[in-house]
């Protein structure tokens, strides 16, 4: 351009170079805006009323001001569970639980935990819309069909130390595990529990060498540490402990006639390794609840070390859970890795709470039993080495340290050196499952906060306001996240250009 030229007619010339470029590649033009795309972001908020968008089926659990109602998603048809808290009925105590559970669950991300998906706050009612587990407690499942043999118990044993790993690593101490707190989200080919960890409202974040005072627990599953008003996350060690026990016998490891009888034997810590059917358990399993039912919480066996134990190791559990039956769904899979782009901030968010939102789908069950096989230590993320040696045993190539450095500079969104599970999931998985009109309506009204059919620079910044970096270029920030998706330049996003884009895209990564 000479320098001759109006600064309209040079504007003229960008735009219409960039149309031309949109042509070929729709996103070779555009610069994609880095932001930290966390829970925070993909759990909404509303204020206006959950009927709207969900349909009460039936109810299907109740406690003291709170109902759990099966429900279905209006626009998406998918089953889903609604936990609805009635304000003017709930104490003080309750509310800051609830306040703590959303707030907990929008930080955490680990196949084995009870996913929000929504969370309303109306005049009269708290309404979470949850993960809907229909194979109910895992306390229903022991009183009904236990006890079970070492390969079960294993089995869920290893999903829960998973789960309790990835909190301790998080700084998140659960304070009240036990079986009506697990709950069964489906079931592998043998019948064996796919289960999934809830109910985080007296949760704790805390610091490393910090101790808790406050008695939080259930009765059978407290730890003598919390008794004595000191005590550390090897409390949830102790209540995994009991529930192995439970698991393996059907039976608790310390009774009682009264509430201070059952404390007295929880101090004293002896429990019957010896009786039937113990006399017919294996020694690891023995060794393991001795480790893990240790009085001086010093001594107690953390949740990763809990996970190395040798007998996961006799019987398979990691293997077994994660298992893939079929060859081309893992080739696909890490052929999906290598694949993934980044895209526009849009269309990653977009991308991003469709797959929070579905985790029931074949592809994301897929994907995240991938993501188990290379995560070695447990922990619910995956470091760069952990992904070369996972890849290194699965596919040969020669350049893979480069393709390896690709993968994490792709998938890394929140830059933690670390490739979380539900980052992991998106590039993975094959995108066209998102392809059809109602779910990408789904995702558009997720932006569409009032519900105008179109996408404005206010509903954009309610969205992304907080995680961009740079607060101070935080209007260029937003509008460059607009322009990215913005077609026809009106400084909107209709729905037909939101379905452009994320069909280009989704089918872009899945070829």
């Amino acid at each position: 351009m000479g320098a001759n030229k109006s600064k309209e007619e040079k504007n003229k010339y960008l735009k219409e170079i960039g149309i031309r470029a949109m042509k070929k590649n729709p996103f070779s033009f555009l610069i994609c805006t880095k932001i930290n795309l966390t829970n925070d972001i993909i759990i909404s908020k509303s204020s206006s009323d959950p009927s709207e968008n969900y349909k009460k089926l039936n109810l299907i659990g109740e406690g003291n001001s709170t109902q759990i109602y099966r429900v279905r998603n209006e626009i998406t048809d998918s089953i889903q569970a609604m936990k609805v808290i009635n304000k003017s009925e709930c104490l003080l105590k309750d509310k800051k639980e609830i306040l703590t559970e959303i707030s907990i669950l929008k930080k955490i991300d680990h196949p084995n935990i009870l996913k929000l998906f929504e969370f309303y706050s109306t005049n009269d009612n708290y309404s979470l819309i949850m993960e809907l587990c229909s194979g109910g407690e895992l306390y229903k499942e022991i009183v009904e069909r236990g006890p079970f043999d070492e390969k079960y118990t294993s089995y869920v044993m290893y999903q829960i130390f998973s789960a309790v790993n990835y909190c301790h690593k998080m700084n998140i101490i659960h304070r009240d595990l036990n079986p009506e707190n697990i709950l069964i989200f489906d079931r592998n080919d043998k019948g064996y529990p796919c289960i999934k960890i809830c109910d985080f409202g007296t949760s704790k974040i805390f610091e490393k060498g910090s101790m808790q005072k406050k008695v939080v627990g259930s009765l059978f599953y407290i730890a003598p540490e919390v008794i004595k008003h000191k005590y550390n996350e090897k409390c949830d060690i102790w209540s995994c402990g009991v529930i192995m026990y439970i698991l393996l016998s059907q039976t608790l490891p310390f009774k009682g006639e009264t509430e201070e009888e059952f404390l007295d034997k929880i101090m004293i810590g002896k429990y019957d390794l010896e009786s039937p059917p113990f006399n017919k358990i294996s020694k690891n399993a023995k060794d393991l609840i001795s480790k893990l039912l240790l009085n001086d919480p010093e001594k107690r066996i953390s949740a990763e070390e809990a996970l190395n134990h040798p007998w996961f190791k006799d019987n398979n559990s990691k293997e077994l859970y994660n298992h893939i039956n079929d060859e081309n769904i893992l080739k696909n899979l890490i052929e999906n890795l290598q694949n993934y782009k980044n895209h526009s901030v849009i269309q990653q968010t977009a991308l991003a709470f469709l797959v929070h939102n579905f985790p029931q789908l074949k592809d994301v069950i897929n994907a995240c039993k991938l993501f188990n096989q290379i995560d070695t230590n447990g922990d619910g993320k995956i470091n760069k080495r952990e992904l070369y040696e996972g890849l290194k045993e699965k596919i040969k190539i020669d350049n893979l340290e480069s393709i390896v450095n690709i993968i994490f500079k792709n998938l890394d969104m929140n830059n933690n050196g670390f490739i979380e599970y539900e980052e992991f999931v998106r590039a993975a998985i094959n995108k066209e499952i998102f392809i059809t009109d109602h779910i990408l309506l789904f995702a558009f009204k997720y932006f569409d906060k009032d519900g105008s059919d179109e996408i404005t620079f206010d509903e954009i910044e309610k969205v992304f306001k907080k995680s961009i970096p740079d607060q101070t270029k935080i209007h260029n920030y937003l509008v460059k996240i607009i322009k990215e998706v913005d077609i026809n330049d009106d400084g909107k996003i209709s729905f037909p250009e939101f379905c452009r884009v994320m069909k280009r895209m989704l089918k872009d990564d899945s070829q």
